[in-house]
């Protein structure tokens, strides 16, 4: 007797009659990405009126309080692994896990946690400030609704809301982003937490500043796999309209918690909130 569903077949599941065509729900999903995260992107430019040792403090700081996020993520990945049957979804997600848990070859064989703690340890934070860093009420909100996510939604579901957070930088997202903005607010939206700009405001060599290009570069492989394998197993149209929700979602409240570290750095360094900036994209 085979269990309810059972993946060793390795085999496509049926498409319903309802389901969306693997297209149009190809262009909700990375409409949904994209437009979700214009407000999470607006705004969140590192600060310019710092001097460098300023700068340090704010970055240290930022990934001081971010490191919450980036130790749970791969238990949340883990989490949608132990409940998928299909071995091409465990793979990926496994692929992702290794490069953040164990060892990443483009990161010289670290795995990303360890980047992070590098990063900041360059800046002046100790490792050990870091790992004994509470999460403030906010971002302990945040990061336990991610791990819901990853438990209470359907697998297809959890699995979407975790891979909303790397789509993003897939060539189709990229391609839509810049549809939808102007030059205007392209140019306004650089984060300037490239290691170039990082290392101009920081004064930290940029070979040691790369935590968010080493993600930015891996979300696009590892975003591009994910989003294939959505697009396979939303096959019925209950599936795809659970993982459009826990795309938004999950980006919604990573925006919540990116916000609040970013509170708690420019109130580090003696800056105000950031006021908030609505941006208005084009219809396509």
């Amino acid at each position: 007797m085979a269990w309810p569903t059972d993946g060793r077949g390795r085999g496509v599941p049926p498409r319903s009659a309802d389901a969306m065509s693997e297209e149009e729900f190809k262009e909700r999903l990375i409409d949904t990405v994209v437009r979700t995260r214009l407000a999470m992107d607006a705004g969140y430019a590192f600060p310019t009126e710092l001097d460098q040792a300023q700068g340090r403090l704010y970055h240290a700081t930022f990934l001081q309080h971010f490191s919450y996020f980036a130790w749970k993520f791969p238990s949340w990945l883990m989490e949608v692994a132990s409940r998928c049957p299909y071995q091409d979804v465990r793979r990926t997600v496994i692929e992702d896990c290794v490069d953040e848990e164990v060892a990443d070859v483009d990161a010289d064989g670290r795995c990303h946690i360890d980047v992070l703690y590098e990063e900041a340890e360059a800046c002046g934070m100790p490792r050990e400030e870091i790992a004994a860093t509470q999460a403030t009420p906010i971002v302990l909100a945040c990061v336990h609704a991610l791990e819901n996510f990853s438990r209470t939604l359907s697998w297809q579901g959890g699995f979407a809301a975790l891979s909303a957070l790397e789509i993003g930088s897939t060539k189709e997202a990229v391609t839509l982003r810049k549809q939808l903005l102007s030059e205007t607010q392209l140019a306004s939206g650089l984060s300037g937490r490239d290691s170039a700009s990082l290392s101009e405001r920081t004064g930290v060599p940029a070979e040691k500043l790369v935590f968010a290009a080493i993600h930015a570069y891996k979300d696009q492989f590892h975003g591009g796999g994910e989003l294939k394998l959505l697009l396979k197993y939303g096959t019925t149209r209950e599936v795809q309209e659970e993982m459009l929700w826990g795309t938004k979602a999950s980006i919604e409240v990573f925006c919540a918690m990116r916000e609040e570290i970013d509170r708690i750095a420019r109130t580090t360094v003696g800056l105000p909130p950031r006021e908030r900036i609505v941006v208005q994209p084009a219809t396509v």
